[in-house]
């Protein structure tokens, strides 16, 4: 293991995937480092990677990485926290590639240590859309995280009809990878909260080789006090 490796496997981090986009992985993180922070905790927030940024002036902003950096009381700058920006609401590899540009993996690996050298009680690094989805020309989200030595893996789940499916799929596969996620968050992204929301947890729970540590309902303020915690014993 190098000195680097070493490094990192000392910090807290937590890796934050979905089960696909548009689940609430974003509003999840930022909800549970504003709970870090609101504890005195120092909290690094690391987008690697983004996708369908807005442009403005010659600069592209990533909605996402500013609502992380705010969250986490404004630690570093924002190119610190997404170092690799696109402008195609695409996958990182297939929006870089528009641009004449490619995702640069090397980067997606070393954009994370100014986040690890020992400021930061808690890093959550957010990938881009689900675990398995590209983050690169080669690597998928799972292969990211794991460049990350020790690091926990933490997967959201939007809890609507199909989240028990869409669960259990990304955490049975993660397996086959030698990765079995440390816990499953269930964020409501719709006003109305479906009939299954009853029962998705239990049934994760139930078929699932991962515990559900919480639910979100729509437009919650903070997350549960259990994510907390478990986040805390890293």
């Amino acid at each position: 293991m190098n000195s680097e490796t070493e490094q990192r496997s000392r910090a807290n981090v937590w890796f934050v995937a979905g089960t696909d986009t548009d689940v609430g992985k974003t509003y999840v993180t930022a909800l549970l480092a504003a709970a870090l922070n609101g504890q005195g905790k120092r909290v690094g927030v690391y987008k690697p990677a983004a996708s369908g940024c807005n442009r403005s002036g010659n600069e592209l902003v990533a909605d996402d990485a500013v609502q992380l950096w705010r969250a986490a009381g404004k630690p570093l700058d924002l190119d610190a926290v997404c170092p690799q920006r696109f402008e195609a609401a695409l996958s990182p590899p297939e929006s870089a590639k528009l641009a004449g540009r490619s995702v640069d993996e090397g980067m997606l690996v070393r954009g994370a240590d100014p986040w690890l050298r020992g400021e930061f009680d808690v890093v959550l690094i957010e990938g881009a859309g689900g675990l398995f989805s590209p983050i690169s020309d080669r690597w998928m989200n799972i292969d990211l995280f794991q460049q990350f030595a020790d690091a926990r893996l933490l997967v959201v789940a939007a809890n609507r009809l199909g989240c028990v499916h869409q669960t259990l799929a990304t955490c049975i596969a993660a397996t086959v990878r030698q990765v079995c996620p440390d816990g499953v968050v269930l964020c409501q992204t719709q006003n109305q909260r479906p009939a299954s929301a009853d029962s998705n947890a239990a049934a994760i729970a139930r078929f699932g080789p991962t515990a559900v540590w919480g639910e979100i309902g729509f437009g919650a303020s903070e997350v549960p006090e259990r994510l907390v915690r478990q986040i805390l014993v890293g």
